[in-house]
């Protein structure tokens, strides 16, 4: 009951925050679940080869998951009742997004999609370099946020988070452009 009356009124937060921090779906998303925003880094230092990093300044996308695709607990034709049911979505989700890079479409400053999740074993299954956030209040905080998003957008078709599941740690997850279009390319 209690889920029912907030849901709501965290969409229209999704929303406005949304609008503030200009996240906005992938262009062409095949399932809207994919939401990116492109601004500097502003975190330490990635390491995307031997020879290259990320440093604060450059440009990076960052990559979000539409909460409210999620809520509604179908997506496309995938009824979604875990985590593990998303992957396939999320791969033609990154298929599309790599479309998009070698096109030209994303901007050209762009020099690594990073994001944040408490999902590590996916993200690094889709080809991306995880590591935990550091421990702290504020890693702390996301993770009690992230895991708050994720009872308020959990459909009704999704099963109770496994234990293991419920201790994940907000993990950084990123790869470069080019690491990212090769790994997707057609």
């Amino acid at each position: 009951m209690l889920k029912k009356l907030i849901v709501p009124v965290f969409i229209l937060w999704e929303k406005i925050y949304s609008w503030i921090y200009r996240i906005r779906i992938v262009d062409n998303s095949p399932y809207q679940l994919l939401r990116i925003a492109v601004h500097p880094h502003k975190g330490e230092p990635l390491p995307l080869d031997k020879d290259d990093h990320v440093q604060p300044g450059d440009y990076v996308a960052e990559l979000h998951i539409s909460n409210i695709a999620i809520a509604r607990g179908k997506v496309g034709n995938v009824t979604v009742a875990s985590d593990v049911h998303l992957l396939p979505l999320f791969r033609k989700e990154m298929q599309n997004l790599a479309a998009l890079i070698r096109q030209g479409k994303l901007d050209p400053r762009v020099k690594a999609l990073w994001g944040v999740t408490l999902f590590g074993p996916g993200v690094r299954r889709l080809g991306f370099s995880v590591r935990p956030m550091p421990p702290g209040r504020n890693t702390d905080r996301l993770k009690n946020w992230m895991t708050f998003l994720r009872w308020v957008f959990s459909p009704p078709t999704a099963k109770k988070p496994s234990k293991t599941s419920a201790g994940r740690q907000p993990m950084e997850f990123w790869i470069s452009t080019q690491q990212f279009t090769e790994k997707y390319s057609d």
